[in-house]
């Protein structure tokens, strides 16, 4: 998480719901592989739609809208039977 949500509002926020923020260094991008590994999914995705459908560059943001769509729709895993769409429910 960068600086960017470090203030008194988060800080109360935080520490209301038990919270645990750990910050990165800035600019350093290794230190969120989760993220740069979610973005890279997502971004080669879009490149598969848009290649298969031979729709133009133009429809770059409705091809990215469409990959991040479909992965919320896609189980996390074979045991839990519960889709990320699911997650933001409970």
């Amino acid at each position: 998480m960068g600086r960017e949500w470090y203030n008194n509002t988060w800080e109360n926020y935080r520490k209301s719901y038990g919270l645990i923020f750990e910050f990165t260094t800035p600019y350093a991008h290794q230190q969120n592989g989760t993220a740069e590994r979610s973005m890279r999914t997502i971004l080669d995705g879009t490149r598969s739609a848009l290649a298969e459908s031979g729709l133009p560059p133009k429809f770059w943001a409705e091809a990215v809208q469409t990959v991040v769509y479909v992965r919320n729709f896609i189980l996390l895993s074979q045991q839990s039977m519960i889709v990320p769409a699911e997650v933001w429910y409970r």
